[in-house]
């Protein structure tokens, strides 16, 4: 499989026993990871060129990932003294067919020129697949003959849009794009792609099974070039069309083939066509297929997608049901009615023993609260206030994202210690766009250190929006708790109050009974307060001067 990603050692075998090899892949694997391992590995290249043998399984482990051959170009070119086709192979470039490919690839990447326009002449280039990334990079060579010799090597190299061919040429093609001489080269891959016959194509864009070693490609930008270049031309039936929108694993490229299946559904009047691909895992190819169902007069399957999790789908499908003169808002209320939550101490409904059947009523249950959140009124929140007690935590999550999108004025201040974070977040959430509601004392009680750190958090970001002086109190606080990650919120909250908003703290007089506490809290965390951030806040609390800080220790 020609693979552009950075190859893990656990996934290829070493090619040979020979350490040097073992550096190789080595190398390879850190050079396409970022690391600055392109020299190293253009010197490990340039040792087993003599050898045949190690030739050819370096040019092997080459091969799996070809645009490593990006940074072998660039790393040859920069070695000093320059290098030379003499210090590859004991031919030159012209002496025959019979030069190992790996000595005619880095004679390909010299510095001279004239040498590098014989590399791109020799027999191999037309022949050898696995030189085709060198012949695709002097494509875009500075000087022009070797840019026109190269291309006409390469228009040969091509001829036959085989898979391995096109499996080696296409990562590299991509990469090269941006470059300003790219255009005739990426016109001769252009031209290859549309030449492969059904079977190929297939086989090149054939989803990837991490277990499965079949050669397909798995870049994602080599895969979205294939398909823009196949959707352009309408190179794509509908069977490839379908699978692409339902299996591909590039979103991009899935989308793009969901929305040119569902234009041709429209297009031709084949509602049959956006229904193969209404239940995708993709929600924007979902909304590309009934939208086009919607279009084409069937409403029918607007109902069944109320319940969608994705916000686009759930639209879509009330416009649908909307279109056959329905009312989505009174399929929610009735759905939310008809199946009711579970009690907390029934985890678990008796009508559904299995996982997946589980997984599949909470999805429902999600979708019906937030479908209700799109589409319903204030006096629907009593339809929602049982879903707070679910058992679930993403449905009491959605409950309160449900009741915060309809307006409702509900007290939250219960779940502020719900053992789900993602309930709690969602709670502060829904207290911070409504409004101080709950008493600064509870929250001062669910700050303490015996809480979860979720709800101290919770707690702590409330207090900060109250008023000046809780929000030092509440930071002062953490300033000193066990808590690392709490600490480091409470300090980098308060340096922003020093900063930003201590300048206008003067017109905020603080409260006599709360500046004896501040002072206290301010002694015990001066260590931890930058020189200028504790004086800012001695000032803005009218205290007197902290003594002198020791100087630092000498380290010389």
């Amino acid at each position: 499989m020609i693979d552009d990603r950075s190859p893990r050692p656990d996934e290829q075998e070493s090619p040979s026993a020979e350490p040097i090899l073992d550096s190789i892949l080595r190398l390879v694997t850190e050079t396409l990871r970022g690391r600055p391992s392109a020299g190293e590995l253009t010197a490990a290249l340039i040792a087993v060129t003599m050898d045949a043998a190690l030739a050819r399984q370096a040019m092997d482990v080459l091969t799996a990932s070809p645009t490593i051959w990006l940074d072998v170009d660039l790393a040859a070119r920069r070695r000093h003294p320059p290098l030379t086709p003499r210090d590859l192979a004991e031919q030159p470039p012209s002496a025959g067919p019979h030069l190992p490919p790996l000595a005619l690839a880095l004679t390909a990447c010299v510095w001279n020129g004239r040498e590098r326009e014989r590399a791109a002449r020799h027999p191999l280039m037309r022949t050898e697949a696995a030189l085709l990334p060198v012949l695709l990079i002097r494509t875009t060579d500075w000087v022009g003959a070797i840019r026109r010799r190269a291309l006409v090597a390469l228009a040969e190299a091509l001829a036959t849009a085989d898979l391995t061919r096109l499996l080696t040429a296409v990562p590299v093609a991509v990469r090269l794009a941006r470059r300003t001489r790219a255009t005739p080269a990426l016109d001769v891959v252009r031209d290859a792609l549309l030449r492969a016959d059904d079977d190929t194509l297939n086989a090149l864009l054939r989803p990837g099974d991490p277990s499965d070693r079949s050669r397909t490609i798995q870049d994602p930008r080599g895969r979205q070039f294939v398909y823009d270049v196949l959707l352009q031309a309408g190179r794509l039936n509908h069977a490839m069309l379908t699978t692409a929108a339902l299996h591909e694993p590039d979103q991009l490229a899935r989308t793009r083939c969901a929305h040119a299946l569902a234009a041709q559904a429209v297009e031709h009047d084949r509602p049959e066509l956006a229904a193969a691909i209404l239940d995708g895992t993709s929600a924007q190819g979902r909304v590309q297929a009934l939208t086009a169902l919607v279009r084409l007069g069937h409403y029918e399957h607007g109902p069944r997608h109320l319940d969608d999790t994705a916000g686009m789908v759930r639209l879509t499908a009330q416009w649908a049901v909307r279109r056959s003169g329905g009312d989505p808002a009174a399929l929610y209320r009735h759905r939310l009615t008809t199946n009711q939550p579970n009690q907390p101490d029934q985890p678990d409904q008796p009508d559904q023993p299995d996982q997946p059947a589980r997984a599949q009523s909470v999805r429902m249950s999600r979708g019906w609260l937030a479908g209700l959140g799109d589409c319903g009124t204030k006096d629907d929140a009593a339809l929602v206030l049982p879903y707070l007690h679910h058992p679930r935590p993403r449905i009491r999550a959605e409950a309160v994202r449900t009741l915060r999108r309809l307006g409702a004025r509900t007290d939250l201040t219960t779940h502020l210690e719900d053992p789900a974070p993602v309930v709690v977040r969602n709670v502060v959430t829904t207290l911070l766009e409504s409004g101080p509601a709950v008493p600064v004392e509870r929250l001062w009680t669910l700050l303490t250190p015996d809480r979860p750190h979720h709800v101290r958090q919770a707690a702590h970001r409330l207090l900060v929006v109250r008023d000046t002086w809780t929000r030092v109190k509440a930071d002062l606080l953490l300033l000193c708790d066990p808590d690392e990650k709490l600490r480091a919120r409470a300090l980098s909250d308060l340096t922003i109050w020093c900063r930003t908003d201590s300048a206008t703290a003067y017109s905020h007089t603080c409260p006599p009974e709360l500046r004896a506490e501040l002072e206290s809290l301010t002694r015990a965390a001066d260590s931890l307060l930058s020189t200028e951030n504790a004086r800012l806040l001695r000032l803005s609390l009218r205290l007197s001067a902290a003594p002198s800080r020791p100087p630092a220790p000498s380290t010389s």
